[in-house]
C-alpha cells in the first residue's frame, strides 16, 4: 500500500516536472495556445497549471477594451443629461444655462424673484415661437433687430444663486407667469399689449 502512494507521489511529481519545463520551453506562446494544448485525461495537476497560467491573462482584446471604454462614457453622458418638464419641452445643456444666468442678471438682476422668472419664460417663448430661433444663443444674439444689448455684455456678468434658481423653477415647469405669446420686455411697454407689469419691467404680447 506504501509503494503505491509513493509510485502516485513520483508519477505526480514527474507530471509537475514535465508542465513546468513545457511552461518554460513554450513560454512565447499565446494563453489560447497553451489552453489548446493536449494534456493527459484526468490529470487534475496539469489541468490546475494551466487554469492558474489562464488567470494571469486577459483575452479581451484592444478594440474591445477600446470599445468598452466608448460605451462607459456614452452611458455616463446619457445619465447626466437633464430632462426639464415645463410647458415649452425645451431642454438646456450645463453651458446653455451659464449663458442665460449671464443674461438674466445683466437684464434683471435688481428684480424680484417672479421678474427673473418672467423674463426666462419670455426668452423660452422666443425659442419656441416661430418668430424667433429656435437655439438659445441665436435668440440672445440676434442682431436685426437686437433684441438683448445685454449679449455683447455678457462675459462682465457675475450670476448669483438667484438667477439660477429663477432659469430651474422655469425649466423644470413651476411657473406659469406670462403667455404663450409674451415676447417682449422692458423698462417700458413696447406693444399695446400688456400682459403684465412685474418690479420695473412691462412683458408684452
Amino acid at each position: 500500500m506504501n509503494k503505491k502512494i509513493l509510485d502516485a507521489a513520483v508519477a505526480v511529481f514527474f507530471t509537475t516536472c514535465l508542465v513546468i519545463a513545457s511552461n518554460i520551453q513554450e513560454s512565447a506562446a499565446t494563453p489560447l495556445e497553451l489552453a489548446e494544448k493536449e494534456v493527459p485525461e484526468g490529470s487534475s495537476t496539469v489541468n490546475a497549471g494551466i487554469s492558474l497560467i489562464l488567470s494571469g491573462y486577459s483575452f479581451t482584446t484592444e478594440s474591445d477594451e477600446k470599445a468598452s471604454i466608448t460605451n462607459n462614457e456614452v452611458i455616463s453622458v446619457a445619465a447626466s443629461e437633464e430632462k426639464y418638464k415645463n410647458r415649452w419641452g425645451i431642454s438646456l445643456t450645463e453651458k446653455e444655462i451659464d449663458l442665460l444666468a449671464r443674461i438674466v442678471w445683466l437684464e434683471s438682476r435688481g428684480e424680484p424673484q417672479l421678474g427673473q422668472e418672467a423674463v426666462v419664460e419670455v426668452i423660452l417663448n422666443r425659442m419656441a415661437s416661430p418668430l424667433y430661433p429656435n437655439d438659445l444663443y441665436e435668440v440672445l444674439s440676434q442682431k436685426k433687430p437686437v433684441q438683448f444689448c445685454s449679449f455683447r455684455h455678457r462675459n462682465t456678468a457675475k450670476p448669483t444663486e438667484k438667477e439660477y434658481q429663477s432659469i430651474y423653477q422655469v425649466l423644470n415647469g413651476n411657473t406659469n407667469i406670462l403667455r404663450n405669446d409674451t415676447l417682449y420686455f422692458s423698462t417700458v411697454a413696447l406693444t399695446p399689449n400688456l400682459d403684465q407689469r412685474i418690479g420695473g419691467h412691462s412683458f408684452c404680447y
